[in-house]
């Protein structure tokens, strides 16, 4: 009799602790999962504020371009108008998604530069290459412009005379290949310093969005500023 009591008194140990592991794993598994939820949640807010740091000084100086352009009754102001309204579709609406493809991006890089353009006395030094470029290739959005915006803030693409921007963008298979350079005041200048992604900004994103999967490298000098950056958007 004491043997039976002894092996039912082990059976029931043997399941309290198996059903204690049980409830541990459960609950363990549970917690896991909460702080993954908690952590992808962090993750996206992050990328949402990041992506939402775009300059408002540049639509202010736009709709102010816009404005002299109707005054003098320029037949540029219908192009203006919905050039900047693509601009702000893309901003408002598209960049909110995860990806966009390629030639929206370089649109709205394109678009940036026209209304730059439209400040200057003469046609400044400018060459944008994107002959060899797959527009339908998708990347995260806004990625592109905050160097473009950085060379005519920090550059002295104004002066079109000594001033010059080269921008190349180009895609080899799902690689991305994107360099910028420009010209570099004697003084340097710190204008439109209100808003703004900015490098370090892009440089964050990228760690998150491209981990092991990209190349930033900046280079400035006494009379320029470069950047290579190169992206594999393919997806396991």
């Amino acid at each position: 009799m004491n043997h039976i009591v002894i092996i039912a008194l082990v059976v029931v140990i043997a399941m309290l602790i198996v059903g204690g592991i049980f409830i541990y794993y459960l609950h363990s598994t549970k917690s896991r999962k909460r702080e993954i939820d908690l952590m992808h949640q962090s993750i996206e807010f992050e990328m949402k504020f990041l992506k939402s740091q775009i300059n408002p000084h540049f639509l202010f100086n736009a709709l102010n371009n816009i404005y002299a352009l109707s005054i003098i009754k320029s037949e540029k102001t219908p192009d203006m108008i919905l050039k900047l309204s693509d601009m702000l579709r893309f901003t408002l609406y598209e960049s909110e998604n995860k990806k966009v493809k390629v030639g929206r991006e370089i649109d709205y890089i394109v678009n940036f530069i026209e209304f730059q353009k439209i400040k200057m006395d003469s046609e400044p030094n400018i060459k944008v290459d994107i002959s060899n470029c797959n527009k339908e290739l998708m990347i995260e959005p806004m990625l592109l412009i905050p160097f473009i915006e950085n060379s005519f803030k920090h550059g002295n693409i104004n002066d079109t005379k000594k001033g010059w921007l080269q921008v190349e963008i180009k895609t080899l298979g799902p690689m991305l290949i994107f360099q910028v350079s420009n010209s570099l005041p004697s003084i340097a200048i710190n204008k439109d310093v209100v808003g703004g992604i900015g490098v370090e900004n892009v440089r964050k994103r990228l760690g998150m969005l491209y981990p092991d999967r990209y190349e930033l490298n900046i280079d400035t000098s006494d009379s320029s500023f470069r950047v290579f950056m190169k992206i594999d958007t393919f997806v396991n």
